[in-house]
């Protein structure tokens, strides 16, 4: 026996007064959240689906840093292959003034008209102590927001924190394409397995048939990869079928997938 306790099942709940709150652990990982929301929708706006893998991704802040030991949890749930940080926002992105009209109406009066054309003409400026000048008039935190906003909105998304850009790298290589097309080899050659009801742990002989000269280079240049994702001892490409066989589409070009369980 490993310990002298009877069972888990007849013990009280620990009590959680006595775990210590990780604050900065929880405030880093919204953070992360906040980050892979970002990318992921900048994927999407692209029309990047998450199997392709991309380049990088850039985390551009004063405070990203401490996000580096991180890097890989972002980049494994973006499917980037590295992940940079950098301080200086410099031109890639503005903060744009929004004010709540109605209320500064009410608050302002007649000065309301000076204020309207000023931030018409985007002249304003932030003091030191968190103030905004505008039209002559000094406004609180309370009156306004300052929202970052990228230039480039085709690659770049600012956090919901307005204090960090996510640059996302969406050149796709012939590379990248071919390792992103053997990731989809290798998702339906595992669905194939789970039908055909194999054991986890058995290796198989593989055969794909295809029509398609991308899929076949993907295949072969990505021969280790796939051999090692579905634990097959050898792959042939041709019109063998095996014992299993299945066929399905990639990207809309049909592939087949024969399989044979080695003894």
């Amino acid at each position: 026996m490993l310990s002298k306790i009877k069972s888990v099942h007849l013990q009280d709940f620990p009590n959680v007064l006595n775990i210590k709150d990780e604050k900065d652990l929880i405030v880093d990982m919204d953070t992360i959240r906040d980050i892979c929301s970002t990318a992921l929708s900048l994927r999407d706006k692209k029309n990047l689906r998450v199997r392709l893998p991309l380049n990088k991704l850039t985390l551009i802040g004063k405070n990203v840093d401490g996000l580096k030991k991180y890097q890989y949890i972002i980049a494994d749930e973006i499917n980037v292959k590295s992940v940079e940080f950098k301080n200086e926002i410099g031109d890639l992105a503005e903060f744009k003034l929004q004010l709540d009209f109605k209320k500064l109406g009410t608050k302002l009066g007649g000065q309301m008209k000076n204020v309207l054309i000023a931030s018409k003409k985007g002249e304003w400026k932030k003091l030191s102590n968190n103030e905004i000048e505008i039209g002559g008039i000094k406004l609180s935190e309370e009156d306004y927001s300052l929202n970052l906003v990228p230039k480039n909105t085709d690659s770049t998304g600012a956090l919901s924190t307005n204090d960090t850009l996510v640059e996302l790298d969406i050149i796709v290589t012939e590379e990248l394409k071919l390792e992103g097309l053997a990731r989809d080899i290798v998702r339906l050659i595992q669905q194939n397995r789970k039908e055909a009801d194999l054991n986890i742990s058995d290796r198989i002989n593989l055969f794909i048939s295809t029509n398609n000269e991308l899929i076949k280079k993907a295949i072969n240049e990505n021969l280790t990869y796939i051999k090692e994702q579905t634990l097959s001892n050898s792959i042939e490409i041709g019109d063998k079928k095996g014992k299993y066989s299945f066929e399905d589409k990639i990207e809309g070009e049909v592939i087949a997938i024969g399989f044979e369980v080695v003894k």
